[in-house]
């Protein structure tokens, strides 16, 4: 059944204009009029709902390119200096020419990143479980988050999230309530940051790259997982309360809106099949869906056990769905300690029991034996399910509560697993059976997913935190730092278009609302370094 909104409300902003080549150039100063580096410079359309960001480099100087001819807000913004803005500002066919300057900050703490409040907790097991528990949602930057409260203040919040009867909300840590409460009110959270090194994107990658951000939806939006499409550079993404998937032309922000045939599914998980079918998650549904954008048809795939919480698929690494020989889908079933396979043929789910009473698994990735590997969040494990078994062996992570995120597997059957609790990057190596840990650029930024890029044998880390993504280059032992314009960006799981050279991912801090956003936002990197020695 097509499912297909007509009218204005399926097409959003369908009389956008495509990108024009005008550019906005200018210079940026400091309340002393010295110039000032590393200045996020962002040019807004409200019409058109997306925004375009560079940094300034070393004298200041900042370009905007390839912008339509529109009217824009401008604003510059940069850690310890108050913003400037500029408003109504008309950008012609030839482009224009505009200077910011930026004051002293008037409130030194307003944007710091999530990492530099969670730096001033004392490290320890306590601190890796608070984090495992509250930043699997919450970006802990967000004033709302971080917000200092008295004892009764924290248990309170700590309740209301218990009380939801969510099963997402099962993995806030066990402890007590009152005990929580306790530590944060004793070791002060949220009152100051840490004296942590800052990040200068000046100095990073970010000096030279394109970020483009795009609304999607409204302030009660959750756009939680998106994909780019292969065959158009097209990308997709689903809205979680509102059964929407939604189609973005990244060139001219043109939406178009799908309902997905099942109510109340909390659309969550989304890879395309080389076939060019795009698969969903339906979380709260118990169901998965192939979408063909070309019929605009959904195929409803149903048999999973209530309450299973379907989370993610297992991909490769161009993120596509990967089948195993017998042309099978693996997921993670989050809610019911399990994995499961798909057949899309004959519509056969089975479902594989995992060892353990409970176990929240997340992560998913099938070995070049067909194996699959996964993680669970809560229970600090990672395993292998092995098909032609049925058995599943299980590893106990050295460090507790590291809270092994979405992993990815390369070439080489390695696993790339972000480690949350502890703001790392653990790399497993199957065959050899080793693992390491590789710090991110920042500490305490817990990583919420990995991707592998086959193409270039890099591995993209989203650091949340940190509002960056990381790109590492095992061969190098490098990381490159792309810091996001926006001061809360929390990114979910990461997309790469090939044909661009460009990576793609979602912000989705739950709730939105906690970010300051009027909507749910979509981001995309350009202009990205070459590979180190390059």
């Amino acid at each position: 059944m097509n499912r297909s909104i007509s009218g204005l409300a399926a097409c959003m902003l369908c009389a956008a204009s495509a990108v024009g080549a005008a550019d906005l150039s200018g210079t940026v100063q400091d309340a002393g009029g010295k110039p000032l580096a590393g200045v996020f410079v962002t040019a807004r359309s409200a019409a058109r709902g997306w925004a375009v960001s560079v940094v300034s480099d070393a004298q200041g100087h900042y370009r905007l390119p390839d912008l339509a001819a529109d009217s824009y807000s401008l604003t510059g913004a940069r850690l310890g200096h108050e913003s400037a803005r500029v408003d109504a500002l008309k950008l012609g066919a030839s482009g224009a020419q505009q200077d910011l300057k930026l004051g002293v900050a008037t409130d030194a703490n307003a944007r710091m990143p999530g990492y530099a409040w969670l730096a001033a907790l004392p490290n320890s097991e306590f601190k890796a479980r608070f984090i495992t528990g509250c930043t699997i949602c919450h970006d802990a930057g967000a004033e709302r988050v971080r917000l200092p409260k008295d004892h009764a203040g924290w248990v309170a919040a700590i309740e209301m999230m218990r009380n939801r009867k969510l099963d997402v909300y099962s993995v806030i840590p066990d402890f007590d309530n009152n005990e929580l409460a306790d530590w944060l009110v004793k070791n002060h959270f949220g009152e100051k940051p840490a004296a942590v090194a800052l990040p200068d994107p000046a100095k990073d990658a970010t000096a030279h790259a394109v970020i483009r951000e795009y609304d999607v939806g409204d302030a009660n939006s959750w756009a939680h997982d998106m994909a780019v499409e292969p065959a158009t550079g097209a990308v997709w993404v689903g809205d979680y309360p509102y059964d929407k998937l939604i189609r973005v032309d990244p060139d001219t922000a043109a939406q178009k809106v799908y309902m997905i045939p099942v109510k109340g599914g909390g659309a969550h998980t989304l890879h395309f099949d080389r076939e060019g079918g795009l698969w969903i998650t339906l979380q709260l549904a118990d169901k998965v869906v192939r979408f063909d954008p070309k019929t605009e048809n959904f195929k409803v795939y149903a048999g999973f056990q209530a309450g299973s919480l379907i989370h993610s698929f297992a991909y490769d690494g161009h993120g596509l769905i990967q089948t195993d020989k017998q042309g099978r889908l693996w997921m993670s079933e989050f809610g019911k300690n399990a994995v499961a396979s798909l057949d899309p043929a004959s519509g056969e789910v089975r479902e594989y029991a995992l060892p353990g009473a409970v176990g929240h698994t997340y992560g998913i990735a099938l070995d070049s034996h067909g194996r699959a590997w996964y993680t669970k969040y809560n229970e600090n494990i990672f395993g292998m399910f092995d098909p032609a078994t049925g058995k599943a062996t299980e590893k106990v992570l050295p460090r507790p509560s590291s809270a092994p995120h979405r992993m990815a597997i390369d070439g080489h059957d390695r696993l790339w697993i972000p480690l949350s609790g502890y703001g790392v990057l653990a790399r497993y190596d199957i065959t050899a059976d080793r693992l390491e840990e590789i710090p991110l650029p920042e500490p305490d930024t817990f990583p919420y997913a990995a991707r592998y890029d086959a193409d270039s044998d890099s591995v993209w880390v989203m650091g949340n935190g940190a509002s960056s993504l990381y790109r590492y280059w095992p061969a190098a032992g490098h990381f490159d730092s792309y810091r996001l314009p926006s001061p809360i960006s929390y990114g979910r799981m990461i997309a790469v278009d090939y044909e661009r050279g460009e990576v793609w991912t979602s912000l989705a801090n739950y709730p939105t609302k906690h970010t300051g956003r009027t909507t749910a936002t979509l981001v995309r990197v350009g202009g990205l370094a070459p590979a180190p020695g390059k």
